[in-house]
């Protein structure tokens, strides 16, 4: 049975900054493939205890790289009755910050850990959507797909792994829309940021005694972080930088050369990575050009051509 798009919403006004036309997507996706009934009531899917933690131990890494910024996000956000939630590739609830206010709510609506939050089973939901997707999203009032969560806002940024692949997402829910709506904006960046901060992490912890070089200032949901070697080859990237110097899984396991593959392009984007490797290999030597060079795989004739180009004295 296909199910028709809820009434008290057209979809031609499910929208938002965030998403775009995420949440106008996830409905006809609940409506068409996963048939999921709108006025259905929710009764949460929960691993036990012991199916949690053998489930759990694949993102022991995530959980390790998310915890301080999920109780930095929830000291931020806890004044406006938001709670903070973590959530596997599988939209399984890793963790959650939350006070003894909102705990009543969190076991009726099943946002404890070992919870399934799949959007096939759920319906459009932060944690569901956002893995689903691989976007950011914000949800406002009446935007979930269930009516039982009408009242439900949820701000959910996907997490992506060493390798650029999605792992997780970090969500920020309200049991009261409204009272997180005037400041939706600045909730988003927020978390966003935290979210950049945990693939950081993660990135630093995997590629741990290799130079980290960020090729542009971070925006959206990933930072252009690559790792090289001592010889200037990289042998890592995030997300961001793989989408920047459009590398596929197949290129970096050639470990190209950083600086001889940002010389092949005169794009404005790819003169800035250079300017920001050089001046990273600068800052990271204290100044010292032999140094900075050999560290990039290049000879010290080259750095300093490289540097008059720039403008970098």
């Amino acid at each position: 049975m296909e199910w028709a798009i809820p009434n008290k919403n057209n979809t031609s006004t499910a929208r938002n900054s965030a998403g775009g036309i995420m949440v106008e997507r996830s409905w006809h996706r609940c409506a068409a493939s996963h048939h999921v009934d709108p006025a259905q009531g929710w009764v949460a899917d929960i691993f036990s205890g012991a199916e949690f933690r053998h489930l759990s131990g694949r993102s022991a890494p995530l959980m390790r790289a998310a915890q301080p910024e999920m109780r930095r996000l929830f000291d931020l956000a806890h004044p406006m009755g938001l709670l903070v939630l973590l959530a596997d590739t599988d939209a399984m609830l890793l963790a959650r910050c939350a006070d003894e206010a909102q705990s009543t709510h969190c076991r009726r609506m099943g946002l404890q850990q070992g919870a399934i939050w799949d959007e096939a089973i759920a319906g459009t939901n932060g944690v569901g959507t956002c893995v689903r997707d691989g976007t950011p999203i914000v949800l406002g009032q009446g935007e979930h797909w269930r009516f039982c969560f009408s009242l439900l806002a949820s701000f959910a940024t996907p997490i992506f792994d060493a390798q650029g692949q999605i792992i997780g997402a970090l969500n920020l829910a309200a049991f009261h829309g409204d009272s997180s709506r005037h400041a939706a904006p600045l909730l988003m960046d927020t978390l966003m940021q935290a979210g950049r901060r945990i693939e950081d992490q993660l990135f630093r912890n995997r590629y741990e005694g290799r130079k980290i070089v960020l090729l542009d200032t971070a925006d959206g949901m990933s930072a252009p972080l690559v790792a090289v070697d001592d010889d200037g080859q990289v042998v890592g990237a995030t997300r961001a930088a793989r989408t920047l110097m459009q590398w596929t899984d197949e290129m970096l396991r050639e470990q190209p050369n950083l600086l001889s593959t940002l010389e092949g392009d005169d794009s404005p984007s790819f003169r800035k990575a250079e300017e920001s490797v050089i001046r990273s290999a600068l800052a990271t030597t204290q100044g010292n050009v032999t140094r900075a060079a050999r560290g990039l795989g290049i000879s010290r004739a080259t750095f300093y051509r490289k540097m008059r180009m720039l403008g970098i004295e």
